[in-house]
């Protein structure tokens, strides 16, 4: 198969798929056709190449997806008749930043850092599918514990949790005094992986409150 024609099938592939592409989905397309490598360059040179279009390639949730550019948004979204309803509200991203920065984490820790009863937030956040349980911690009464999902890269365009913003920039973004803001960033200054004797091993017990 010549290159020209590899790349064009890839770039249908990506115009097609409803979701990232991971490259082990495009070497099991390719069987043994197709180095690993030779697909990885491909992806990279696509990549490039559209940074001219109206287009991009990005990688996001350990995949790659073409998608539209963030001028156009605005026009996307009176297209498909999208209303501020299908956003994120800023209890949920206030919540949501809590959760990517510390996970995994219960309920009850969430509402001690927010000052509020998160359950009503938990519900939407779960309902959308960027959060997800996490197995149960290893206290009296079990509670379940929460994480983020593919979902959540996919809604932020993340590669992967790498690319979440630092303390740093955090800072620089909290400087007019946002409360919520550093509140998240205090409590992500503290440890975030909790002890083993916390988690239930076994994830699978778990339904959602």
């Amino acid at each position: 198969m010549q290159r020209d024609e590899l790349k064009s099938i890839i770039e249908n592939i990506l115009l097609a798929a409803d979701q990232p592409v991971h490259i082990g989905e495009l070497e099991k397309i390719f069987l043994t056709t197709v180095e690993k490598n030779d697909l990885q360059l491909i992806l990279e040179e696509l990549m490039q190449e559209y940074q001219s279009r109206n287009l991009q390639i990005l990688e996001v949730a350990d995949g790659y997806q073409l998608c539209t550019r963030h001028e156009f948004n605005d026009w996307i979204r009176k297209f498909l008749k999208l209303d501020r309803s299908s956003r994120l509200s800023q209890p949920g991203l206030d919540t949501l930043s809590i959760i990517a920065y510390k996970q995994p984490l219960t309920r009850q820790e969430i509402d001690d850092i927010r000052g509020v009863d998160s359950s009503g937030v938990i519900k939407t956040l779960l309902e959308k599918k960027v959060i997800g349980p996490a197995g149960r911690k290893k206290v009296p009464g079990r509670p379940i514990m929460y994480r983020t999902t593919q979902k959540f890269l996919e809604y932020f365009g993340l590669k992967d949790l790498n690319d979440l913003p630092t303390l740093e920039d955090l800072k620089e973004d909290s400087e007019d005094g946002d409360p919520h803001l550093q509140s998240q960033i205090e409590f992500a200054k503290t440890e975030t992986e909790p002890s083993s004797e916390e988690i239930c091993e076994n994830e699978e017990d778990v339904s959602p409150a």
